[in-house]
């Protein structure tokens, strides 16, 4: 009722105005925003830039989005002609082996050890699995 701007933007500027206070309230800057694919929240942090120019916001994918916007994009895959009848047939036979190998990639990233303060910061780890000589 109190709101003048349109709808799609309520989310997207209560975010910023939850970050913009967020010192003020809290003595916390947040460095990391998990979201649901909409690119829009992102977008007006950039805007507003609520800590500064210089203070980046990562953006995290929920799990369950990313999962639900795969399968959207496969689907669409599946039903555009463009592709070829049996690229689209093994996607349409086989979504569970796409979404676990997804999945098993988000769990394997997940599971990365990190060293050092900066690589939990800027994830610059690389994992080898084997010990090089």
């Amino acid at each position: 009722m109190n709101w003048s701007k349109g709808a799609t933007s309520i989310e997207a500027d209560a975010v910023a105005e939850g970050f913009k206070k967020s010192v003020e309230m809290h003595g916390l800057k947040y460095n990391k925003l998990i979201g649901d694919g909409d690119s829009s929240v992102t977008k007006r942090l950039q805007e507003v830039m609520p800590y500064g120019p210089n203070f980046f916001i990562q953006k995290i994918e929920c799990r369950n989005h990313l999962l639900r916007n795969y399968g959207t994009k496969l689907t669409g895959i599946v039903k555009n002609t463009k592709y070829p009848i049996s690229i689209r047939n093994h996607i349409k036979k086989n979504p569970v082996r796409f979404r676990s190998a997804i999945t098993k990639a988000m769990d394997y990233r997940s599971k990365l050890q990190y060293e050092t303060e900066e690589e939990k910061i800027f994830g610059k780890r690389i994992y080898f699995p084997y010990k090089i000589m």
